[in-house]
């Protein structure tokens, strides 16, 4: 990795009240450090709906876990509902070795509504993407 390259994105939006945060690249101690403030502005709302969209994630250690499960706790505690959208086999082995597969409800895919174009979220700029899935310019180098 030479200096300056962008190693993770997040995209955050909201499709009728569901917030769907986009995450894309390694999901390690550097971008959960970098990341975890922002998404805990995103989840600051009573019961808040939530799908992680994790089949862009090329790399999972204990630093992503942990992100993942504050997440959860977070959710849980403002009795909101958060799903993950199933990762790459790769990653998906992380979370099943870890057995924190049995605690997440995990979907298959992002349900087709909520691919669909649709208001952005509050724009704070971590790792959003361009129409060609290239970083923008807001995208967080590591």
């Amino acid at each position: 990795m030479g200096v300056g390259e962008t190693t993770f994105l997040l995209r955050d939006r909201f499709v009728g009240g569901i917030l769907v945060i986009e995450l894309y690249g390694e999901l390690d101690i550097w971008s959960t450090v970098t990341l975890a403030g922002h998404v805990e502005s995103l989840l600051d709302q009573p019961r808040p709906d939530v799908v992680v969209d994790l089949r862009a994630v090329t790399f999972l250690d204990a630093s992503g876990l942990r992100l993942l499960l504050r997440i959860k706790n977070q959710v849980a505690v403002k009795d909101g509902t958060l799903r993950l959208v199933r990762p790459s086999p790769r990653v998906w082995r992380v979370l099943r070795l870890t057995r924190l597969d049995r605690v997440f409800t995990v979907l298959d895919g992002l349900p087709p509504v909520l691919e669909a174009p649709a208001e952005r979220g509050n724009g704070q700029g971590h790792g959003h993407r361009d129409e060609d899935g290239r970083e923008d310019g807001r995208g967080v180098s590591a």
